[in-house]
């Protein structure tokens, strides 16, 4: 089921994706081609007002040339002159006869079929003269009073051949044509792309979620089902005295505890996921914090048979929430005294590391392999298992360490602490993000302290 509501969500993406795509690609194309067909047709607009002007200012001036000039020369000219070598003009007179039929020559042939459209006056059109020539145009009207008499009062055609430009546009038009099917086709892979990039950590994401939730539902069941299993043999013997089921009871507290302890760490790691917990960085002289934080678990320890031991640290400050940091060396001080033989030492200690401090706890246990150092702080990953449930772990507790320090943007590993043992070093900056609000957390107002 979730497969198919992924494909669902990953094809919703893709065509998202492809038709915001195609509309960019085509609304871009439709730009460029009106851009290019509006600035190919200015220069010789221009041409035409400039032609414009000199017939209203004075006598005509000779423009008509012969249809045999190629191309190639008709360009050549046409830059190098204003005055056009490719105008032509057409005089009408006011009953649409044409006038200037011997200054055409060879063209009044192909010309004589143009009517005269008094209705176009002023306009610039382009038109089409025996479907092979085109061109565009502007018609005149001379005044009554003009100098030249011989046009006084008739209509000027003045036409400007555009069958370059129109080759130029018809090779431009099928070369974005090309364009836009190849850009289609990208727009196609980069969805196709950018859909399983999108989606891949949305299933990352939902993998450890369905992970994390069938792992916390195992674990609260187990401590769950004891209880129960206690409490109703504690039933069945309603007579006896609690001396005589000292042991069931001492068994459904033990499991009592260790369901509040980790729906305490489930309920940590939610507000981690939330991003809703609310921080409180303070200046803090570091020796005298982990001096008055470790002294409770020294007793801890040395009850256990083993010993705990704070290396001297220099005196410096560091901005951190003492709550959280203190909860950190709670984890990895219960760590290192699970995973420790009787007899063994456990050290914590903190040092500067340029414009960083690092917090230091090692032991003399069992030692953790390579393979399982890259999973340690994964969500109830234990290295193993049943040694874990007889220690009372349910592998949320690294995973709490990992996301404290990363609210105060610092990293945290673990090495080999030679001969034997684990080392655990968290890496925490002085001032975390010179005091803006770390990933995750919302700060309060920093205070001085110097614990």
């Amino acid at each position: 089921m979730s497969n198919k509501v992924n494909r669902a969500q990953q094809w919703r993406l893709f065509w998202s994706s492809f038709i915001g795509f195609t509309l960019i690609f085509v609304l871009l194309g439709v730009i460029v081609f009106v851009l290019f067909r509006r600035t190919i047709l200015t220069s010789t607009d221009q041409t035409l007002r400039v032609e414009r002007s000199a017939r209203l200012a004075g006598p005509p001036r000779q423009t008509t040339q012969p249809f045999g000039q190629t191309q190639n020369n008709q360009q050549a000219q046409h830059r190098a002159s204003i005055h056009p070598f490719m105008t032509t003009t057409v005089i009408f007179s006011p009953a649409g006869k044409i006038l200037n039929k011997a200054q055409l020559g060879s063209r009044y042939s192909t010309l004589k079929n143009i009517v005269l459209d008094t209705s176009q006056r002023g306009e610039l059109r382009t038109i089409s003269v025996d479907g092979k020539y085109n061109f565009r145009t502007l018609l005149v009207k001379v005044p009554a009073s003009n100098a030249d008499q011989s046009v006084a009062g008739k209509y000027i055609l003045i036409m400007e051949n555009i069958d370059p430009q129109k080759a130029a546009m018809s090779t431009f038009t099928r070369v974005m044509l090309i364009t836009m099917g190849v850009f289609w086709l990208l727009s196609i892979l980069m969805s196709m792309w950018m859909s399983r990039l999108t989606m891949r950590p949305i299933l990352r994401s939902w993998g450890r979620q369905t992970e994390f939730v069938g792992n916390a539902a195992h674990e609260l069941r187990t401590p769950l089902t004891i209880i129960q299993n206690k409490l109703e043999l504690l039933l069945t013997k309603p007579n006896d005295k609690i001396i005589d089921q000292a042991e069931n009871i001492a068994i459904a507290s033990s499991e009592s505890q260790r369901l509040q302890k980790l729906t305490q760490d489930l309920l940590a790691l939610a507000r981690s996921d939330s991003n809703t917990l609310q921080t409180n960085f303070e200046t803090t002289h570091v020796a005298g914090f982990l001096e008055h934080t470790v002294e409770p678990y020294t007793e801890i320890a040395a009850s256990q048979g083993k010993k705990l031991e704070l290396l001297p640290v220099a005196d410096f400050k560091a901005i951190l929430d003492q709550n959280l940091i203190h909860q950190l060396m709670n984890i990895l001080i219960d760590n290192a005294m699970k995973y420790s033989p009787q007899g063994s030492t456990i050290t914590v200690s903190a040092k500067l590391v340029n414009r960083k401090w690092q917090l230091i706890v090692g032991d003399q246990g069992i030692g953790i392999k390579e393979a399982d150092r890259k999973r340690i702080f994964d969500r109830f990953y234990r290295v193993d298992t049943s040694r874990s449930r007889q220690t009372g772990g349910n592998g949320l507790g690294l995973s709490i360490a990992q996301w404290i320090v990363s609210l105060h943007h610092g990293t945290i590993a673990v090495k080999d602490n030679l001969p034997q043992g684990s080392q655990f070093v968290a890496t925490l900056p002085l001032n975390p993000e010179n005091g803006l609000t770390p990933v995750g957390g919302r700060k309060k107002a920093k205070k001085n302290k110097g614990n």
